[in-house]
């Protein structure tokens, strides 16, 4: 096995969920370690306690949609401020399983 066959697996996983409030579905993917590190230490402030705000909920989603048959990111960093202004719900939801696809507890521990 050489190097190029591990980094060349697609090794993230991904779900289908439904965004009622977008009337679509939508394809998230975990994150990979680069991209779930920063998600984590940005969610925590000094005293280690929750410290998050729209930019990085926005953040996290435009890392984890991605299309369904390329595996793209759907959003660029140029959207995450639009994106943040959007309606919370479906954004608290993609951002919820975002990072329950990405472990969060296992992360913590």
């Amino acid at each position: 096995m050489k190097a190029s066959d591990i980094l060349d697996f697609d090794d993230l996983r991904t779900k289908v969920v439904e965004v009622k409030e977008w009337g679509c579905e939508l394809t998230v993917r975990e994150l990979g370690l680069e991209d779930g590190l920063k998600m984590f230490s940005m969610v925590q402030d000094i005293d280690d306690n929750p410290a998050i705000n729209a930019e990085d909920v926005a953040q996290v989603v435009a890392w984890g949609v991605v299309d369904a048959e390329t595996g793209d990111r759907v959003f660029s960093d140029d959207d995450i401020s639009a994106l943040a202004k959007k309606n919370s719900k479906p954004l608290m939801f993609l951002y919820q399983e975002i990072i329950a696809l990405s472990g969060e507890e296992a992360a913590k521990n």
